[in-house]
């Protein structure tokens, strides 16, 4: 009896950390493609203080990740769709076992929480931030 708890705990810890790895691996592949795609479509600015450098990094971070999480509630839908064909094609094939109802459930929720965050967290901060330093190149008044 105690040998089936420990492999059911087990074995609901081996899924666990198999969520979450493959929900930190596809939150990866987000972050850098959208890393490139701003980097790629961001103006091209001059000599900044070191102020005004650590203020675009950060802002740059933070919309970053909020399309990182964009990208993953777009492409949630049809990443749903498609794994649950997949296993109804393949309902006992090994190689698929890691694609279950738990990884779907749980990105769903992953993005739920995150879009909201950016939305009305991230978002409104980064603006702010990013305006509350002037523009660029513009000297600081002391207070």
């Amino acid at each position: 009896m105690e040998e089936d708890d420990v492999t059911i705990r087990e074995q609901n810890f081996h899924s666990q950390v198999r969520e979450y790895i493959i929900c930190f691996l596809l939150f990866a592949v987000l972050y850098i493609v959208s890393y490139c795609i701003i980097t790629r479509y961001k103006r091209k600015s001059d000599d900044h203080e070191d102020e005004d450098a650590v203020v675009n990094r950060i802002s740059l971070y933070l919309c970053t990740f909020t399309l990182a999480v964009s990208g993953g509630a777009v492409f949630l839908l049809p990443f749903s769709i498609i794994s649950n064909e997949i296993l109804l094609s393949f309902p006992r094939n090994y190689y698929i076992q890691w694609l279950n109802g738990s990884l779907i459930h749980g990105l769903w929720n992953l993005v739920s929480l995150f879009s909201n965050l950016c939305l009305f967290v991230l978002m409104p901060f980064a603006y702010f931030f990013l305006e509350s330093e002037g523009f660029a190149g513009s000297k600081k008044v002391p207070l």
